[in-house]
């Protein structure tokens, strides 16, 4: 460690994560950049996550925190207020840093102080195929990204280091949020005037668990919501050149129909068609006559086809 590196705090909020949790931390502790410390916030666990946690804390480079579960933002928040480092970086406990992720990410902001946020690539992997990786492929901006993001989410928390002053002067996540809460944050840093660096090197590896993508069909429809939700609440901040300038209402008309579809998916026809202004007239009498077993088959066809023609064209070789 050089004299002049500056704290870097690794913030790994942690929920019964006793299968993964060892793989996380060491992944933390393997960072090129040397000056981190590493904050483990429990939130709730009743596995063996805390066992886990102890066997590293000797080590003096990893601080315990346990507390009543709170959600995902309640977690990231209680390890930032705890934090003492000027750059704070995110880590699930089920997710992984390449080791230079750190030291590439101080250089950049280092060398870039207009930029208060910093983020990356990453590869997607299965908990069942850890071996097979994939390559989301998007062409990430930096700089002003309020406009982007209102189109999509599309900053993994894995992959962001923030200057300290950011999250003190711009506030943290919503803890009134258990989803979409970073898309909520990136969007009122943005619209603040942070800037955001994209970095176009792979340095994370998120992964998706099994079990998640069993229940993430169920759990769509109220994911979606809570996006329409946020925007809603976005909008009454809006001026109206704001409004008019970002075409506002055509955002929320896509968020509207992309709740309908979620409904749908799940065969709730009827909360699909509290979205039906949304809807062109045909597809509305087509929702209305068909029935809730022929829409849920539909989009689960639909979902299949999306989901192998994107492994095939994002695998990597």
């Amino acid at each position: 460690m050089t004299a002049n590196q500056k704290l870097v705090s690794i913030i790994i909020p942690a929920y019964n994560a006793q299968d993964y949790i060892r793989e996380a931390v060491d992944s933390a502790l393997r960072q090129i950049y040397k000056n981190i410390e590493i904050i483990v916030v429990d939130d709730g666990s009743t596995d063996g996550t805390k066992e886990i946690v102890a066997s590293y804390l000797a080590s003096g480079k990893i601080r315990y925190i346990y507390q009543k579960n709170q959600g995902l933002a309640g977690a990231r928040n209680t390890g930032i207020k705890a934090a003492k480092g000027e750059y704070v970086a995110f880590l699930d406990a089920d997710d992984i840093f390449l080791p230079t992720k750190i030291e590439e990410q101080v250089r950049i902001l280092e060398l870039n102080h207009d930029f208060g946020v910093c983020y990356s690539n990453l590869l997607h992997f299965s908990d069942t195929e850890p071996r097979r990786y994939f390559h989301h492929r998007y062409r990430y901006p930096s700089g002003d990204i309020f406009e982007p993001l209102l189109h999509k989410q599309f900053i993994n928390p894995l992959t962001v280091m923030i200057r300290r002053q950011i999250l003190e002067r711009y506030g943290l996540f919503d803890e009134s949020l258990r989803r979409s809460e970073d898309w909520d944050l990136w969007l009122r840093w943005a619209r603040a005037g942070v800037k955001f660096y994209y970095l176009d090197k792979i340095l994370a590896r998120y992964r998706i668990r099994s079990a998640e993508n069993l229940s993430s069909l169920k759990s769509e429809p109220q994911m979606k919501e809570k996006n329409l939700e946020i925007f809603n609440r976005l909008g009454k901040k809006l001026s109206n050149a704001e409004w008019r300038a970002y075409n506002f209402p055509k955002i929320l008309r896509g968020l509207k129909l992309k709740c309908a579809i979620a409904y749908l998916m799940v065969g709730d026809k009827r909360s699909a068609l509290r979205f039906a202004d949304v809807m062109p007239f045909g597809i509305k009498t087509l929702v209305e006559v068909l029935s809730a077993r022929f829409w849920r088959w539909f989009w689960g066809i639909v979902r299949r086809l999306k989901h192998r023609w994107l492994l095939k064209k994002t695998e990597l070789e």
